[in-house]
């Protein structure tokens, strides 16, 4: 029987070799494992959120605002000149005009529509009026003791009193007040009778 023959000794030494190279996942000595990753898909970015709201908001507000200091809309008051027939057309035209305006910056602030009222009054007979509504206006704001806002409504108030005490037509009044002591009921009119006394009414206070 045939002997095996011996393995060569470098052929021996190449095998050992083989084996200790290490595959997947296979410890290589005492040394940690390797490890195998694969690249994780990238992240893609966080979607931008736009706020509709305060997108469809922003024109209206823009809107708003170049209407607050933007130009007086309206026919303004034709101007006053102390002629007391025409007193409380005057006073009525500018309420309107200021009502029409309410949202712009001259309007919201008493103190402001007041000096835009005392522009439209002009005249020999009215103008030492105007001056003394200016001046005590100006002294309540300027005060050192107990200044007053430009935005309290007493600047209006004290305005409106003011020139109804000055300018208004007592001969208005009187006619008024002789009509509505005569007044009578035409004809079973009942609403006729009733806007007729209205009218004097008003006319009469």
């Amino acid at each position: 029987m045939a002997e095996a023959s011996p393995v060569p000794e470098e052929l021996e030494t190449i095998i050992q070799g083989m084996a200790a190279i290490p595959v997947q996942n296979q410890p290589m000595d005492d040394k940690e494992p390797l490890q195998y990753f694969t690249p994780a898909p990238p992240i893609p970015p966080a979607p931008i959120q736009i706020n509709m709201a305060e997108t469809q908001k922003a024109p209206e507000e823009d809107k708003e605002t170049r209407a607050a200091k933007g130009s007086l809309k309206g026919s303004p008051p034709t101007k006053f000149d102390g002629d007391r027939k025409m007193a409380k057309k005057f006073l009525n035209d500018f309420k309107t005009y200021k009502f029409l305006n309410r949202k712009n910056e001259t309007m919201r602030v008493p103190a402001n529509h007041v000096a835009l009222a005392l522009t439209f009054i002009k005249g020999e007979h009215v103008q030492d009026w105007a001056h003394e509504i200016m001046k005590n206006m100006e002294d309540r704001l300027e005060s050192t003791l107990n200044p007053m806002l430009e935005t309290n409504e007493y600047h209006w108030d004290y305005f409106e009193d003011a020139f109804r005490d000055a300018f208004t037509d007592t001969s208005e009044r009187e006619d008024a007040d002789n009509k509505l002591q005569n007044l009578h009921m035409k004809d079973g009119n009942l609403d006729q009778y009733v806007a007729k006394f209205n009218q004097l009414s008003h006319l009469a206070d």
